[in-house]
């Protein structure tokens, strides 16, 4: 399986005792999604080519997504399977 790294727009709640939390997703063409809850938030490696990644595991529209947070580039971005 093929994955394409997609960068997204984020906008993201920080939280009082530190962290942040994902809120809604923007898309390319300027759609948004709201990020319905975060399930886990760990330091995982992504199928495509990054410096390990903060993961989101969130749910979004009723479905499970990955997001992931590079640190040292400060950017999000999403794998699209080709």
């Amino acid at each position: 399986m093929q994955y394409e790294k997609v960068y997204v727009e984020i906008l993201a709640r920080f939280l009082r005792g530190g962290g942040m939390r994902p809120t809604f997703v923007v898309w390319e063409d300027g759609k948004r999604y709201a990020v319905d809850r975060v399930r886990f938030v760990e330091r995982a490696p992504a199928h495509v080519g990054s410096v390990l990644p903060v993961r989101y595991t969130c749910i979004v529209a009723g479905r499970e997504r990955r997001l992931y947070f590079e640190t040292e580039e400060m950017r999000w971005f999403v794998e699209i399977e080709r």
